[in-house]
């Protein structure tokens, strides 16, 4: 008897380009993911998909519950956003975030999500008063863990034990593929060469960043953006300075894939991030197969999200196309499993 494998989807953020360049309405991209057979997992970004959220207009979930009915789409995660400074004289409290947070919870339920995506600046104080709402609307409380975090940082740690008292079905975590890389990307180095940043300096970015991968002792989640900040700037890279450490530091982590492990049974929804495809058509820097591998031995059996990254340097690609490739990657991956 076969066992029951996680099932492949997507996020419209791998569209961000497209939809912020005003060539594909949101409309336009669950039409254009529905008609590709590239669900039928659907995560939506709320503020970027929806005028006015949290509130949804009535038309708004019409119109989107009729998508999903039309296409047989399955609505998979709600990406809701944690903004802490939105007061301009100091961060908002535990109580302030669960009370801001909890209307986006309640926007997922009415839209028939079963899950949304949370980021950490929701400290565990206010996850523990925003799980009435959640268990009220029914719908899971996922934390995004996103390079250059890790399972291990402290910030994941504390949600960890947050998790072990409440003992809360409706709480679990979201891993971020990109916190597992190999490497930096190839399409990386390819891009800022061809805008002209000397071969010399993006070879001393790859080899610290592969020098860091490689050792015991690698600098904490905090440390990395200020050295490749440091790094980039003291290579006179002028305004590709900032983009490059970013990408260095933030995109690309160092996580080994059997880390994953660890918080296994509380894996809610998988953001399977990919960059790019090499000329055998595999993804150089996102060890796909061993990240499957721990769920599938996990016995996770939601969906994978598949987004799209790359296009934070080369939005000239379609986005469609991209998802297309990937989806037959996992799903070769997922069949040898």
């Amino acid at each position: 008897m076969s066992r029951e494998l996680p099932k492949l989807g997507v996020t419209t953020y791998s569209f961000t380009p497209q939809y912020h360049g005003l060539e594909l309405s949101f409309e336009d991209v669950v039409r254009r993911i529905g008609a590709l057979g590239i669900g039928p997992g659907l995560e939506i970004v709320g503020f970027q998909s929806i005028k006015g959220f949290p509130e949804v207009p009535d038309d708004f979930v019409r119109l989107f519950r009729g998508l999903v009915d039309e296409y047989g789409l399955e609505p998979s995660c709600l990406a809701v956003n944690a903004d802490l400074g939105l007061l301009p004289d100091r961060l908002l409290s535990p109580q302030e975030m669960a009370d801001y947070l909890a209307p986006q919870v309640q926007a997922a339920a009415k839209l028939g999500f079963p899950t949304v995506r949370l980021q950490k600046p929701a400290v565990p104080e206010a996850v523990e008063l925003l799980l009435p709402v959640a268990e009220k609307a029914q719908v899971k409380m996922g934390f995004e863990i996103h390079a250059p975090d890790s399972v291990r940082s402290d910030w994941v740690m504390a949600l960890r034990e947050l998790y072990d008292r409440l003992d809360s079905p409706y709480l679990g975590f979201i891993p971020d593929f990109g916190s597992s890389t190999r490497r930096v990307s190839p399409s990386v180095w390819e891009e800022y060469r061809r805008r002209g940043v000397p071969q010399e300096a993006l070879d001393t970015l790859d080899a610290r960043w592969n020098e860091i991968h490689a050792s015991d002792q690698r600098p904490s989640e905090s440390e990395l953006m200020g050295e490749f900040s440091e790094l980039t700037r003291s290579l006179g890279l002028g305004t590709f300075a900032h983009p490059l450490a970013m990408f260095c530091a933030g995109i690309h982590g160092h996580q080994d894939p059997q880390g994953w492990a660890e918080i296994g049974s509380q894996i809610i929804h998988v953001h399977s991030k990919f960059f790019g495809f090499d000329e055998d058509s595999d993804e150089p820097a996102i060890p796909l197969a061993d990240l499957l591998k721990v769920l599938v031995d996990a016995g996770y059996t939601g969906y994978l999200s598949s987004e799209w990254e790359g296009w934070h340097w080369d939005p000239t690609l379609d986005a469609a196309e991209m998802v297309q490739r990937h989806h037959r990657l996992s799903r070769g991956i997922l069949k040898s499993l």
